[in-house]
């Protein structure tokens, strides 16, 4: 409970500032976008869903602001009229190939558009497609702005959510001295060279020329779901665990994972980014048993929460912040300081500390199905394929079935 008392309510008032600290590295990032597709099982009519996600913009703070960017400081400012948008699509598009078209278009985050809303009417459901920049909160995020925008569609009152940020002052405990130092070496080095949103644009341009994006995913059956579960409890380690060393085993070329960790409080339902990270290195043993590597996975990752759950965002809180902007423009030839390149490879941009794999499980989806007369059949969640991880696996459990999507990003 100690590590999650560093979450505070931040109320926007005049003279308190929402600083954008431990979420800085999401500031430049081409492709940071976290996309969930809703199916909602019959037809609805397009303009009361309309006009329940814009109930749902006026509900959240941060659906209502727009990101300022002033010398080394980055922040969110409220807005009177929220800059998200949504678009009703006639022509049944494929959801993937809608979200495919606009990764490539910059969001205008300086202008307040931090989540685009896409409505696709089919003839047996309605698919609600939700592109949302990491700044505007994660993936638990996003599944309770669905909540709101459900309960707004059977005329449920909304209540408005403030952000929840976190804060510069981090817990000390955990951060090892190495950290300490290096992060003390780039306060001392760095001569705080500022960015502008020209070279955000200009980043997000040319990274899009030169790649494209995969998006895959399967949804399990009731009992294929089941049975991944009573094979991870009869092993003894978690869900997590098991699909984690079900990847290893089928890539053995894999080894440096990548996981995102929630530090949400319980019933916090604002659209903040509320994530912390872990990561592990271990190589799937052929010549043990699935159960055997399993158990290993499982007995690293928890060792790792236990100790460096909130670590990255302490060490990402004691850097210089444009340097953390320098690294991003660095990984795609935007910034050519010694400095930021050396970060970079600190933070896994690029070099050995990269991870071959990203998981991201939203577990069992914690909102309800049904909403009146409107039933989600699904939720299926892709992760953003951040610059410092090569393939991003992302798992949400809803009406007892397993989504696991694959997102990667080709040159």
């Amino acid at each position: 409970m100690k590590k999650i008392a560093m979450i505070t309510n931040v109320s926007g008032s005049i003279g308190q500032m929402n600083e954008i600290v431990t979420e800085r590295s999401n500031l430049f990032e081409p492709n940071v976008y976290i996309t969930v597709c809703v199916e909602i099982i019959g037809k609805i009519c397009t303009h009361k869903l309309s006009a329940a996600v814009k109930q749902a913009f006026k509900a959240n703070e941060a659906t209502m602001s727009k990101i300022v960017l002033k010398h080394d400081l980055a922040y969110y400012e409220k807005m009177s009229v929220s800059n998200c948008k949504i678009e009703i699509e006639n022509e049944n598009k494929n959801w993937i190939e809608l979200v495919n078209q606009n990764e490539k278009v910059p969001f205008a985050i300086d202008n307040g558009e931090l989540v685009r809303v896409f409505i696709i009417p089919l003839e047996d459901k309605t698919q609600i497609i939700i592109m949302a920049h990491h700044l505007v909160g994660d993936g638990k995020s996003i599944i309770y702005f669905v909540k709101d925008i459900m309960n707004a569609l059977s005329d449920i009152p909304l209540t408005y959510k403030p952000l929840t940020l976190l804060e510069r002052n981090l817990p000390q405990k955990g951060l090892c001295v190495i950290a300490k130092l290096y992060a003390r070496y780039c306060k001392h080095k760095w001569d705080n060279h500022f960015f502008t949103w020209q070279d955000y644009y200009n980043l997000h341009k040319k990274y899009w020329k030169m790649v494209s994006s995969d998006i895959r995913y399967e949804t399990l059956s009731v009992e294929e779901t089941q049975e991944i579960k009573d094979d991870a409890k009869q092993i003894g380690c978690s869900v997590n665990s098991y699909i984690v060393t079900m990847f290893l085993q089928k890539h053995p070329n894999l080894c440096k994972v990548g996981i995102p960790v929630s530090i949400r409080q319980d019933k916090n339902e604002a659209m903040s980014n509320l994530t912390s990270g872990i990561s592990i290195n271990y190589k799937y043993n052929v010549e043990k048993t699935f159960a055997e590597n399993a158990v290993q996975v499982h007995k690293k990752i928890t060792r790792k929460l236990k100790r460096y759950r909130v670590f990255v965002l302490q060490f990402l809180a004691r850097l210089p912040m444009t340097l953390i902007d320098a690294v991003l423009l660095n990984t795609y030839d935007f910034c050519c300081e010694p400095l930021a390149e050396k970060t970079a490879k600190v933070l896994g941009y690029f070099g050995k500390n990269t991870k071959d794999l990203g998981i991201s499980n939203l577990t069992v989806i914690d909102i309800p199905t049904s909403y009146g007369n409107y039933k989600i059949k699904n939720i299926i969640f892709v992760p953003p394929a951040v610059s410092y991880s090569h393939n991003i696996i992302g798992v949400s459990t809803m009406n007892g079935r397993m989504t696991i999507s694959y997102h990667n990003i080709t040159k």
